[in-house]
């Protein structure tokens, strides 16, 4: 039981670090064009 339990742990492990450093380490593409949001005037009113 207690082995299940640690190779478990060991994976969950291993995947986090793996996204950690995946993240990380990617390079994300600056966004080619820029971006507009239209708000709505009914979310910015203090009602």
């Amino acid at each position: 039981m207690s082995k299940t339990i640690a190779s478990l742990l060991a994976g969950i492990a291993v995947i986090l670090v793996g996204g950690i450093l995946f993240l990380g380490t990617y390079n994300l593409p600056a966004p080619t064009q820029p971006m507009e949001l239209q708000i709505p005037n009914d979310r910015l009113s203090l009602q």
